[in-house]
Protein backbone atom coordinates (compact mmCIF):
# COMPACT_ATOMS: atom_id res chain seq x y z
CA UNK A 1 0.00 0.00 0.00
CA UNK A 2 2.62 2.49 0.99
CA UNK A 3 5.10 1.39 -1.68
CA UNK A 4 1.79 2.48 -4.36
CA UNK A 5 1.02 5.76 -2.80
CA UNK A 6 5.35 6.50 -2.88
CA UNK A 7 5.17 5.65 -6.27
CA UNK A 8 2.13 8.01 -6.92
CA UNK A 9 3.97 10.53 -4.96
CA UNK A 10 7.11 10.13 -7.20
CA UNK A 11 5.36 11.03 -10.80
CA UNK A 12 2.99 13.23 -9.16
CA UNK A 13 4.63 16.36 -10.81
CA UNK A 14 5.05 14.27 -14.56
CA UNK A 15 1.22 13.60 -14.78
CA UNK A 16 0.70 16.97 -13.71
CA UNK A 17 2.82 18.30 -16.37
CA UNK A 18 1.91 15.92 -18.85
CA UNK A 19 -2.21 17.13 -18.36
CA UNK A 20 -1.08 20.78 -18.30
CA UNK A 21 1.12 20.11 -21.96
CA UNK A 22 -2.37 18.39 -23.00
CA UNK A 23 -4.49 21.04 -22.24
CA UNK A 24 -2.10 23.38 -23.91
CA UNK A 25 -1.90 20.87 -27.29
CA UNK A 26 -6.14 20.50 -27.33
CA UNK A 27 -6.66 24.78 -26.89
CA UNK A 28 -4.05 24.96 -29.89
CA UNK A 29 -5.66 22.34 -32.16
CA UNK A 30 -9.45 23.66 -31.52
CA UNK A 31 -7.74 27.36 -32.42
CA UNK A 32 -5.95 25.71 -35.86
CA UNK A 33 -9.06 23.85 -36.45
CA UNK A 34 -11.20 26.97 -35.83
CA UNK A 35 -9.19 29.05 -37.84
CA UNK A 36 -9.57 26.94 -40.95
CA UNK A 37 -13.25 26.31 -40.60
CA UNK A 38 -13.61 30.16 -40.13
CA UNK A 39 -14.82 32.31 -43.11
CA UNK A 40 -11.91 34.79 -43.98
CA UNK A 41 -13.99 37.61 -42.87
CA UNK A 42 -13.97 36.35 -39.51
CA UNK A 43 -10.68 35.13 -39.16
CA UNK A 44 -9.46 38.80 -38.20
CA UNK A 45 -11.70 38.87 -34.93
CA UNK A 46 -10.41 35.19 -33.62
CA UNK A 47 -6.46 36.52 -34.66
CA UNK A 48 -7.78 40.48 -32.88
CA UNK A 49 -9.13 38.09 -29.79
CA UNK A 50 -6.20 35.58 -29.49
CA UNK A 51 -4.04 39.24 -29.52
CA UNK A 52 -6.12 40.80 -26.47
CA UNK A 53 -5.59 37.26 -24.85
CA UNK A 54 -2.16 37.93 -24.95
CA UNK A 55 -1.74 41.44 -24.06
CA UNK A 56 -3.95 40.61 -20.46
CA UNK A 57 -1.82 37.73 -20.00
CA UNK A 58 1.23 40.10 -20.28
CA UNK A 59 -0.04 42.41 -17.99
CA UNK A 60 -0.43 39.61 -15.46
Amino acid sequence: MWAVMQELAIAGPNVMLAFFALVVFMFLAALVISLRNAEPSHRPEIIRALAELMAFWKKR
